[in-house]
């Protein structure tokens, strides 16, 4: 795969999926499903109802189906020139700069900063505990990000061959 493909796959894709995780956020806050596993201030609930869990484990399938989408249609014409760890590669950057945007942009700045109206967000998810749960999300963000890339990869490597 040469630069110019790299760049315009990433660039694409990121894109696309910074867009989705948009309407996702808006989505999630506007229906409450937010606080089925969090807290008003946006940290985790020490006990998370099973609820909780099925709308977390539906949004981590939702990203592997992102990203599996992304790679059959994004590298089906690199596919002979393809290995499981360019896929991963791949998946990889793409998970971090979705993350980045997730963690700097939505996070940060539109829950920390801006606060819209529309989000119709607790006066308790403010700037002070939005930083707590930027600095308790890197480490966790990072591994699942290595396991959703992992996973991702071994699917569409298996589809693209």
């Amino acid at each position: 795969m040469h630069a110019q493909g790299l760049i315009s796959y990433l660039i694409t894709w990121a894109v696309l999926g910074a867009l989705l995780f948009s309407v996702f956020v808006v989505f999630v806050f506007r229906s409450d499903l937010v606080y089925t596993s969090r807290e008003r201030d946006g940290t985790l609930k020490a006990s998370i109802p099973l609820r909780g869990y099925v709308v977390m484990g539906a949004f981590l399938i939702s990203i592997v189906a992102y990203f599996v989408g992304a790679n059959v249609v994004g590298l089906r014409p690199y596919r002979e020139d393809l290995t499981f760890l360019s896929i991963f590669a791949l998946n990889l950057a793409l998970y971090l700069i979705l993350f980045i945007y997730d963690t700097v942009f939505i996070d940060g700045f539109v829950i920390g900063i801006w606060r819209p109206k529309f989000l119709q967000l607790p006066e308790e998810m403010g700037a002070e505990s939005m930083r707590e749960h930027i600095l308790k999300s890197i480490l966790p963000g990072i591994i699942f990000g290595i396991l959703i890339s992992g996973v991702s990869a071994l699917i569409s490597y298996s589809i693209l061959r």
